[in-house]
């Protein structure tokens, strides 16, 4: 099926769903007017938001725009789980026809009531970022452990801003890690709001023995690569972009691959050609597919993001399937894996059935 007609069934999904759930919600404002009025009004911006951010960001001031993303996204998501509870509403109702009888209204209130629920729940969720601790050791030598802080899939710009990245880097600054590694989405689908609200400088002020470094994800092609490109170099995180480079007094290779998006990136094989395989190898590959040709390779550890694990249930069960990991540790022969679900999101500031994390990883040599 082609793009367009994905995007067009998708959109007819998504009004469809927004009229079933206006509709069911409609009986707590149906006996006054101004209310009535209000909640049209309300309708129309919930559903019409996300249009309007898409078609508009690039003509609006970018405060704006981040207030139609916040909007348009946060609904966007919510809304599917609108509709599961209208329908299991409508299901429970058809069986209990006839036999109980429940208000209209009592059934919208309950409706929303749980649905807003759902929302804080997952906000809260989302907010609360996760510390995962691994350990893992390679038949290398290596002077003394290596300590690593991985991030991934910080999708920073209309839902991101200042505030927010403030507490991931003094997350981060507070482990005192040797380097700081970044499996990629840096940057979410625009680097305008990046520089508006100056987050290169924050960036700029993660601090670790041996410095930042990043892969490229797909969002950073969806920004414009040659805007990401000056964006990361402004904000001080070296990006290695079909790139291998010795570091630690050359005791670490960090090879990071270009995005999968870019269907012309060199192969892992051709990257490693030349490598010293007595070197503790680390590779940074955004999207997690074709596991085995890291361990065919002979890398030790491979970090990767880009699935958020579906960000909320049950989008998960298709990263599931999609991945052979979609989130956490892997080791296939002698190759450790780490898939991490983010410390970001894309759109809605929602965490359901997954968690926003951040990875602290310790190499230990023989």
């Amino acid at each position: 099926m082609k793009k367009l007609q994905v995007f067009a069934l998708i959109l007819l999904m998504y009004l469809i769903g927004n009229a079933y759930v206006f509709y069911s919600w409609f009986p707590v404002v149906e006996g006054n007017v101004i209310f009535r009025i209000g909640y049209y009004v309300l309708a129309i911006i919930m559903t019409f938001s996300i249009l309007g951010f898409y078609g508009l960001s690039k003509k609006i001031p970018t405060y704006i725009g981040g207030i139609l993303y916040k909007v348009g996204t946060g609904w966007f998501m919510l809304v599917m789980y609108a509709v599961m509870l209208c329908l299991l509403k409508d299901v429970i109702m058809y069986f209990l026809e006839g036999k109980v009888y429940i208000d209209e209204v009592v059934q919208a209130q309950v409706l929303i009531g749980l649905t807003g629920s759902i929302a804080l729940f997952g906000y809260l969720n989302y907010k609360n970022k996760r510390k995962v601790n691994l350990t893992i050791q390679v038949d290398k030598v290596l002077p003394k452990p290596l300590k690593i802080v991985m991030l991934s899939d910080l999708h920073l710009g209309y839902a991101i801003e200042r505030k927010e990245l403030q507490h991931w880097i003094a997350l981060v600054n507070k482990e005192q890690a040797d380097i700081v590694l970044i499996a990629g989405d840096v940057i979410d689908n625009s680097v305008a709001p990046l520089h508006y609200y100056a987050l290169d400088q924050l960036l700029g002020k993660l601090t670790s023995r041996l410095g930042t470094y990043s892969c490229l994800g797909n969002h950073e092609y969806l920004a414009g690569i040659s805007g990401s490109h000056h964006f990361l170099k402004e904000a001080n995180i070296k990006v290695l972009q079909d790139e291998v480079l010795s570091i630690d007094e050359e005791s670490i290779v960090l090879i990071g691959r270009d995005d999968k998006t870019n269907t012309h990136r060199k192969t892992l094989e051709q990257l490693v050609d030349g490598v010293d395989s007595s070197k503790v190898c680390i590779l940074l590959d955004h999207q997690p597919y074709h596991l085995e040709e890291a361990a065919q390779c002979g890398i030790d550890l491979q970090l990767s993001g880009h699935t958020h694990r579906g960000q909320i249930w049950p989008i998960s069960y298709i990263t599931d399937y999609l991945f052979e990991q979609s989130h956490g540790y892997l080791k296939k022969q002698q190759t450790h894996y780490y898939v991490s679900s983010g410390i970001g999101i894309w759109g809605g500031r929602y965490r359901i059935g997954t968690k926003s994390e951040y990875v602290v990883i310790t190499i230990e040599g023989k």
